[in-house]
């Protein structure tokens, strides 16, 4: 197993990642999608609507770039691409990434709720955008604007957008959101879940996984009152 950036995405690989993240609870009730680019100019999607947890290789969509066009798809018709294709294409072409996370795990849900509240309270509290600094688990995460990882003692902007009743009615917030935060490698959605993006698969997962460390340990400091940004004479 090649545990390095040079492993290319098969769809072996893109499933096993998913029932994977299902494990975790981060793609319950068929919630959930990602895309991912491989070195043979093709685009790997995930389907809308079915059991994460039970893809086989099988039931994924593959776009060929060459040919811009899909060049494989599940046997079974009545299966479609995922709800995210519109946002997964839009953020893969404009940051110039390879892969594209969707989750709907609880903790980037609580956590916008959470924020929304305290900014009712705290005047000085933004409520459209997540930050943090001070954490180890923020060395994991990748400066967009830098292509470097933040060290843990910078603090890392994330952006809130709001829900809406259908996933392509996002995508104008989403490419505000790559705009207003240059150096963002994630976008949280209001009472919905989060969208990790990244240079390659291996690097968006490990992204994915220290956000959602974050998110959870961000809702027990909001909770237990504990300040996400420690002022430091080191920052």
């Amino acid at each position: 197993m090649d545990l390095n950036d040079t492993e290319d995405m098969t769809k072996e690989i893109f499933t096993q990642l998913m029932t994977q993240f299902y494990n975790l609870g981060w793609m319950y009730g068929s919630s959930g999608g990602m895309a991912c680019c491989n070195s043979n100019e093709e685009v790997i999607y995930s389907p809308s609507s079915v059991q994460k947890e039970r893809l086989t290789p099988n039931d994924v969509f593959i776009y060929s770039r060459q040919t811009n066009s899909i060049s494989y798809r599940p046997k079974n018709e009545n299966i479609k691409e995922s709800a995210c294709t519109p946002l997964f294409n839009y953020i893969i072409n404009k940051t110039k990434y390879q892969c594209v996370i969707h989750t709907h795990s609880k903790y980037s849900n609580l956590l916008t709720q959470l924020i929304d509240k305290k900014s009712k309270i705290d005047g000085n509290f933004n409520r459209d955008e997540f930050c943090m600094n001070n954490q180890e688990m923020i060395k994991g995460i990748i400066n967009r604007e830098t292509e470097k990882n933040f060290s843990n003692l910078e603090t890392i902007k994330i952006p809130i957008i709001e829900n809406k009743p259908y996933e392509h009615q996002l995508l104008p917030d989403v490419a505000v959101s790559l705009e207003q935060y240059p150096t963002s490698c994630a976008i949280l959605v209001r009472n919905h879940g989060f969208f990790a993006f990244g240079p390659t698969w291996q690097r968006t997962k490990i992204m994915l996984e220290c956000c959602e460390y974050l998110f959870e340990l961000a809702c027990d400091m909001i909770t237990n009152d504990i300040e996400l940004i420690k002022i430091s004479k080191e920052i």
